[in-house]
């Protein structure tokens, strides 16, 4: 009797397994809720395959896990057959582990290039490659990176418009560095969608340089350090920023200050690019609308010299006290 009872579970369990098995469907259709990457990976570090943009129709095939996205680390293959966050797509009203299969343990590798670089100047990494971006983080000159992909779609910056993804998951313009990378070691990033912070955060870990955290008081924190000043206009995207000389002399000093010592010492008309604002202090008490800037040198050169308006003329100038002072640390 027992064994008849054992071998009667054993085929109703049998049976059960295969009806659940008949359940998983072949795919299932869902829609992009946000812009977002469809990665070569599940990870978010692996350059894209395609872009899906808000309200765009896709269908999945199977998940897998990746890099957690705003406290999601579900993925799932579309009919591109490339990977996409959960977080990204429209809430579905079952659950993709157990309606899809498993796409396998292959999928959730991640193969990067990477290259080493160092930054020269002042620089915005930024979510996407384009100061209009979120910036996640502001990186001090001499700032070791780790390089992953490129883009020759970014924002002009002087005369180069390409831009590295960096193991932060953001963007730096290869003008910044010291050197340019050798791009043939590094894959494509593939097209970029444009992404915000709030919606896109990703919870990969934390470093002192390229890893952030992703709670929600550090995104809150992030977004309100990335204002630009208000008293700059959006009048158009400039970053290392041209000026001209607009006096006989402008004198380029160590700190933002008439009595810090001269450094350099500009020409009439002569061409000068900007790296971040700075307002000038008299002591330790700063005076509000006291525009100064730091340039290519190292050095601070006062708004009144040059031709353009600190105060007015560009957008999303990062203010100087946003960097870190050694970009060794």
């Amino acid at each position: 009797m027992l064994a008849s009872w054992s071998l009667s579970a054993i085929i109703a369990g049998l049976l059960l397994a295969a009806l659940v098995e008949a359940e998983v469907k072949p795919s299932i259709n869902t829609t992009a809720e946000y812009s977002t990457e469809c990665k070569t990976c599940p990870r978010s570090l692996c350059s894209n395959a395609r872009v899906y943009e808000r309200d765009d129709a896709l269908s999945v095939s199977c998940w897998t896990r990746g890099t957690k996205i705003m406290g999601d680390n579900t993925w799932l293959k579309t009919d591109s057959g490339c990977y996409i966050t959960q977080y990204d797509v429209l809430e579905y009203e079952g659950d993709y582990i157990t309606d899809l299969a498993y796409c396998g343990r292959d999928s959730e590798e991640q193969n990067l290039t990477i290259e080493d670089a160092e930054t020269k100047y002042k620089t915005e990494c930024s979510i996407c490659p384009t100061v209009s971006c979120d910036t996640v983080a502001y990186l001090a000159e001499n700032t070791e990176l780790e390089l992953t992909c490129w883009t020759p779609d970014g924002l002009l910056i002087i005369d180069d418009p390409i831009w590295l993804k960096t193991t932060n998951n953001c963007y730096v313009a290869q003008k910044n560095l010291y050197s340019k990378p050798d791009i043939t070691y590094l894959e494509p990033c593939g097209p970029i969608p444009h992404l915000e912070i709030a919606v896109h955060n990703n919870e990969n870990g934390t470093s002192e340089v390229n890893k952030r955290d992703a709670s929600e008081s550090d995104v809150e924190e992030r977004d309100t350090i990335a204002e630009p000043v208000p008293e700059l206009a959006d009048r158009g995207l400039m970053y290392l920023v041209n000026v001209t000389v607009g006096e006989e002399y402008a004198h380029c000093r160590k700190c933002p200050s008439l009595s810090c010592q001269t450094e350099k010492i500009y020409e009439f008309n002569q061409e000068l690019w900007l790296q971040c604002l700075a307002l000038g202090k008299n002591g330790t008490e700063v005076i509000e609308s006291d525009y100064w800037s730091q340039t290519t040198d190292f050095c601070y050169v006062h708004g009144t010299d040059l031709w353009e308006s600190l105060s007015g003329d560009f957008y999303r100038f990062p203010r100087c006290e946003l960097f870190p002072i050694d970009g060794s640390k």
